[in-house]
């Protein structure tokens, strides 16, 4: 548990803000700035144009020039949201290429601590930076993501003020790889701290067992304000989360999302949570 009790895990400096100018892209902004100016850190905001594919055939001269136009008109976007940014250290880019490939490069090039994301809730996270990007993001960001989906009702403030966070766990190596920072960002804040395990409705388990097994997670050594609550339930697990972060009102979901198994729908609970929650999902990956 030493991961969890060290304070250097919640350090939040560099921001990179992943935007397509979309409304949904523009809900997330106010979170980004937000940890921001609670940090004294600085924000990289960032649009990748990225042209559908084209036939084989198609003029290289005429996919440039595609490109191009694409790049003067983002650019022209960028540029309005600078008055946005008028108390906040930033840095404004657009790219060309890969989203993912850019902006896993920009991540490692910047040192990135956190990667914000707006998500729209139809199809999963926003096509600017996503569709199968955002899987990408989910499976290979070195560093925490933060989601802000369409239901989000709180104050952009509720995500550097948190009272209650909830962390859902199904004792897989990936979701413990999200406790430590649930812990630390609990301590941090003076939070409660959620404890969440979801069984499947059809499967007969000791429930009292596995509150023992979720309390055991966080020692007393932890430091936290208040002993975690645990609770067991049974369902569908992104449907569990989803109910039980509303029934609390929490101000955060930490996700520990499970590696991709080459299965359709394998990242399904990390998808459905982060563009369905009513608060903001910030997913660790392990």
């Amino acid at each position: 548990m030493k991961s969890a009790l060290s304070p250097a895990v919640v350090s939040v400096k560099r921001i990179l803000y992943a935007t397509d100018f979309s409304r949904s892209a523009g809900a997330a902004l106010p979170y980004a700035l937000s940890l921001a100016r609670k940090s004294g850190g600085k924000v990289v905001a960032v649009h990748v144009v990225s042209p559908s594919p084209l036939p084989p055939d198609f003029p290289s001269h005429t996919w440039k020039a595609i490109v191009a136009q694409g790049i003067r008109e983002a650019q022209v976007s960028v540029e309005k949201l600078n008055p946005l940014f008028k108390d906040v250290a930033h840095q404004t880019r657009v790219c060309a290429g890969d989203v993912w490939s850019e902006l896993s490069a920009i991540v490692r090039d910047e040192s990135i601590d956190l990667i914000v994301l707006g998500t729209h809730g139809r199809t999963g996270l926003s096509k600017a930076v996503l569709g199968s990007v955002a899987e990408k993001i989910f499976r290979h960001a070195p560093c925490p993501v933060l989601t802000v989906g369409p239901n989000v009702s709180g104050e952009p403030e509720s995500v550097v003020d948190l009272h209650t966070i909830l962390y859902p766990t199904d004792f897989s190596p990936e979701s413990l790889a999200a406790l430590p920072l649930a812990v630390s960002l609990a301590r941090e804040h003076k939070s409660r701290l959620y404890l969440l395990h979801v069984i499947p409705a059809d499967v007969d388990m000791d429930d009292a067992a596995l509150v023992i097994q979720l309390r055991n997670l966080v020692p007393p050594e932890a430091g936290l304000a208040c002993e975690p609550k645990a609770f067991v339930q049974a369902g569908a697990a992104a449907q569990a989360i989803l109910n039980l972060s509303e029934e609390l009102a929490v101000d955060l979901i930490v996700l520990g999302p499970k590696r991709r198994s080459g299965l359709p729908g394998t990242m399904a609970t990390a998808y459905r949570v982060a563009t369905q929650a009513i608060c903001p999902v910030l997913t660790v990956r392990g």
